[in-house]
């Protein structure tokens, strides 16, 4: 019997010579030599671009010399100029620049500029001379033969005579002035300018600068009359990694021939180990299939890993199917249980079909299990009453109460919870409504329907009484103004109560949602105080806002505006007259608090504080001068929590009175 060797060992064998391989490889082809003969090729480059340079600066001297002497020999030029006549050699003038590459040419006689033709060069100094943006000039001057105190002055720019080889823009030759002595030494290109001119020995120095790879300077020696001048031959960044990625282009050809032959040795060794995995695979395909009666047979190989994995295969095939029989006996119990039960069960799946319905479900509705499996749920109950989601709301948020639904054909109500399962899988829990859900469900309906028919006849109301006191305002009569500002007043405090009513009824029913938008907090706490100034105002109090500007949130802002109204309601309720209210924020990284503090009795002892936030709870101790429904803080607390945040009653610290704030996190609601 062969001896059986284990998988890993060999897999770690065969991808050990695989690194030594490729690391053999990059020694040999010596990939830092690579970098190292660019950069060499580069300083060539330079100190060939200085020499080439120096050529051209010395054939475009000589260019402009012999030119310089061709006008000064002009006999038509001499000859009017010795009789002072003018305006014919100005044209003469002319048609020579014209016709040849200098930009400048002056004509002096006498000590005077007779003509002037072209761009002046920055300087009248003979040689070169650069200007204020660092150009190159030249300039020649050269008397006129025969004719007395009668001079000519050339001047050219260097242009781009020093870059005409062509190797792009990666390698440039540029003429340079020497810095002044108050330019800073420590700069690192002003330090080898410095260097060079000082010593005049040219020098070749590397990664000078963001995109200079190699430079080389040179100055210009003494018998080229330009003692004061530097040239500068320069190799761009980009030209040094364009040669290296060549070379490196080139070294991974060879590398991937390399590579591809170890692959090659790879896939011949690796057919033999994996033909003996492929038909345990095979084995573990018809597991999968649900095949529980073919054995796994053991394949014929030398490696312990597929005969160990196919041994394993077969004890899973075995106790897969004891499993199956098992859970086959369990279900079968289970569907007993379910229809024991005195509720319908319904399994509905993310389509929201029904995938199963007990005995007790099929007897409320009239019908056979083989009819309605696979069937839409809402093709089997139809709803009595549906909460729309509101604008903006997740459509995937269950309510917490059961729906009225009746069966199709049937008037017959029933109640209906639905439970989330696993995944998208939900389970719907039927049974017959009972009287007083059917009293909620009417009472709910009758404030739902009242507050919504309230809500409309009081916007419109508010909208005229606001017309009636801008009318008003300024108007002499002052009882009309009181009356319009009181009926305003009554009319906020009527829509209030009817908001807060409304609310109630959501937050009870588990149907009040979120619109998720960014907020501004502080534009929502301004717009209710805004609100509710005409009833402060009434009582002669103050509000004090301390509203720094800080991050968005995430939430609803209309229920935020709520919360907010409500809060300085009370505090304007529960306030004495002639007080203050003070409305402040507090920024933190992760959420930010607001702040309402009245100068009223106050909160009873901490101990007692839950009660508060419960529907329909007043004050333990004096009942204010204008009552309300106590359903303010209950909707605070609702809101709040529906956002992620947290209601706090904390001790005054302004004078004494209640102060309670709510704190919201910055990110997403949960």
């Amino acid at each position: 019997m062969s001896t059986r060797r284990r998988l890993s060992r060999l897999l770690l064998a065969s991808h050990v010579g695989l690194v030594a391989l490729f690391a053999l490889l990059l020694l040999v082809s010596g990939v830092g030599t690579i970098r190292s003969a660019v950069v060499g090729q580069a300083r060539t480059e330079a100190e060939r671009s200085v020499s080439d340079a120096r050529q051209r600066l010395a054939d475009w001297s000589r260019e402009l010399n012999v030119t310089a002497d061709l006008l000064a020999r002009q006999p038509n030029l001499r000859y009017y100029l010795a009789r002072d006549q003018f305006a014919r050699p100005r044209k003469l003038v002319q048609d020579f620049q014209k016709t040849s590459s200098v930009a400048y040419v002056r004509v002096i006689k006498d000590a005077q500029t007779i003509i002037e033709i072209g761009q002046q060069p920055p300087a009248f100094v003979t040689g070169l001379t650069f200007d204020g943006r660092g150009v190159a000039w030249r300039v020649v001057e050269r008397d006129i033969p025969g004719v007395q105190n009668a001079s000519l002055v050339l001047a050219e720019p260097l242009g781009n005579r020093l870059n005409v080889r062509p190797i792009r823009a990666s390698i440039r030759a540029r003429l340079l002035s020497i810095p002044p002595a108050s330019a800073d030494r420590q700069d690192p290109w002003n330090r080898i300018l410095f260097t060079v001119a000082a010593n005049g020995e040219p020098e070749t120095v590397e990664n000078l600068g963001d995109d200079v790879a190699v430079a080389r300077v040179a100055r210009l020696r003494e018998d080229d009359n330009q003692p004061g001048v530097l040239l500068v031959a320069s190799v761009t960044r980009a030209w040094v990694d364009r040669h290296i990625v060549e070379a490196f282009s080139a070294f991974a050809v060879s590398g991937a021939v390399t590579i591809g032959l170890a692959l090659a040795l790879a896939v011949l060794l690796t057919a033999r180990i994996a033909r003996p995995f492929a038909q345990v695979a095979r084995a573990a395909e018809r597991l999968g299939g649900g095949d529980l009666d073919t054995p796994v047979d053991r394949p014929a190989t030398f490696l312990a890993e597929p005969v160990a994995l196919a041994a394993s295969l077969e004890d899973m095939r075995r106790r897969v199917g004891t499993l199956t029989a098992t859970e086959r006996d369990q279900r079968e119990e289970l569907d007993a249980v379910l229809d024991g039960v005195d509720e319908g069960i319904v399994g509905v799946d993310a389509d929201n079909r029904i995938h199963y319905a007990n005995r007790q479900f099929l007897e409320l509705i009239g019908h056979a299990r083989e009819d309605v499996l696979g069937l839409p749920s809402d093709e089997v109950l139809v709803p009595i009453e549906h909460a729309e989601p509101e604008a903006g709301s997740d459509p995937a948020v269950l309510v917490a109460r059961p729906l009225r639904y009746t069966p199709v054909g049937k008037a017959r109500p029933l109640a209906v919870r639905r439970l989330a399962a696993a995944g998208d899988r939900h389970v719907l829990v039927v049974r017959e409504e009972t009287a007083l859900e059917a009293a909620r469900f009417m009472r709910d309906r009758i404030l739902a329907n009242l507050s919504h028919e309230f809500q409309t006849p009081l916007s419109a109301q508010m909208a005229s009484i606001e017309l009636l006191r801008d009318h008003l305002r300024g108007a002499p009569d002052p009882v009309a103004t009181q009356l319009a500002d009181a009926q305003f007043r009554g009319t906020l405090r009527l829509s209030q109560l009817v908001e807060n009513l409304l609310d109630s009824v959501r937050i009870e029913s588990g149907e009040m949602r979120l619109r998720r938008q960014p907020v501004d907090l502080v534009a929502v706490v301004e717009d209710a105080a805004e609100l509710i100034r005409p009833l402060i105002d009434q009582r002669e109090q103050r509000i004090v806002l301390n509203l720094p500007a800080g991050s968005t949130l995430t939430g609803d802002p209309q229920r935020l505006f709520s919360v907010m109204v409500n809060l300085l309601a009370n505090a304007n309720k529960f306030s004495p007259d002639q007080t203050t209210i003070w409305v402040g924020i507090e920024w933190e990284a992760e959420q930010a608090t607001v702040w309402i503090e009245d100068e009223g009795p106050g909160l009873p002892p901490m101990g007692a504080n839950t009660d508060l936030f419960a529907p329909f709870k007043r004050s333990p101790q004096e009942e204010p001068s204008q009552r309300g429904t106590g359903l303010g803080l209950a909707i605070v607390y609702a809101i709040v929590t529906a956002h992620g945040g947290v209601v706090k009653v904390a001790p005054p610290q302004q004078r004494s009175g209640a102060r309670i704030g709510i704190v919201l996190p910055l990110g997403e609601p949960a």
